[in-house]
């Protein structure tokens, strides 16, 4: 199991545990504004926020663990085993993969999560 921690001051700080007992080759990686985001079922993104993180990188795509991207939304995929739910995909819906989702999230034109929803559901506001 992983664990993340936020501290909020003045500034704003972030953390995680990699709960692992061993390495996936992970490593930290600074993706570039507009660096070509190509989704399994979204298609392609060619603008979204640069983002740097913890990732193992696999076919030239970032498979990120935790992220941050410019405007300070930062974000951490935490291991919770036995509770995940895959779904097919549905027409009309955004089918966004596991591995894909810290990318596709950090990568919109969020300013800010506004947390009107029970607290595991978030809704966020494109620019």
């Amino acid at each position: 199991m992983c664990t993340a921690a936020t501290y909020q001051t003045k500034d704003f700080y972030f953390g995680r545990t990699l709960d692992y007992g061993f390495s996936y080759g992970e490593k930290i990686v600074v993706m570039p504004r507009n660096y070509c985001l190509n989704f399994r079922t979204m298609g392609v993104v060619k603008q979204h926020y640069a983002m740097i993180g913890t990732a193992h990188v696999s076919e030239n795509y970032p498979l990120y663990y935790d992220a941050v991207n410019e405007k300070g939304l930062c974000m951490a995929g935490l291991n919770f085993v036995g509770n995940a739910v895959y779904r097919e995909t549905a027409e009309g819906k955004d089918n966004v993969a596991s591995f894909e989702f810290i990318p596709w999230v950090l990568g919109q034109q969020c300013r800010q999560l506004k947390p009107t929803l029970p607290p595991m559901y978030y809704r966020f506001t494109r620019m």
